[in-house]
């Protein structure tokens, strides 16, 4: 459902085995109903991508920090790489 947050955001309870698996669930299915691809949580921080076209600058140092430890976290929490890649491939991006 949408909620304001200052912005546009959505808020939902779904039911999974486990959080990631819910969120995998949620991601796959609103891009396969709705054609959106969702990228976020929206716990990011919109200045960190103010040199988004470059490959090798803040944003891309950011994206390999973010997914390190995410990673980590993951690991951390009993997740392994097929739950991690599992949300990944949810996504639908290529």
């Amino acid at each position: 459902m949408p909620v304001d947050w200052g912005c546009f955001a959505l808020e939902c309870e779904r039911p999974g085995k486990t959080l990631m698996d819910a969120v995998a669930g949620t991601v796959a299915e609103v891009r396969r109903e709705h054609g959106l691809v969702m990228n976020s949580l929206g716990v990011e921080k919109p200045q960190e991508w103010f040199d988004a076209d470059n490959k090798n600058g803040y944003a891309a140092k950011t994206v390999a920090h973010l997914v390190l430890m995410a990673a980590d976290r993951a690991r951390l929490l009993g997740y392994g790489r097929k739950d991690v890649v599992r949300l990944l491939d949810a996504t639908g991006i290529e």
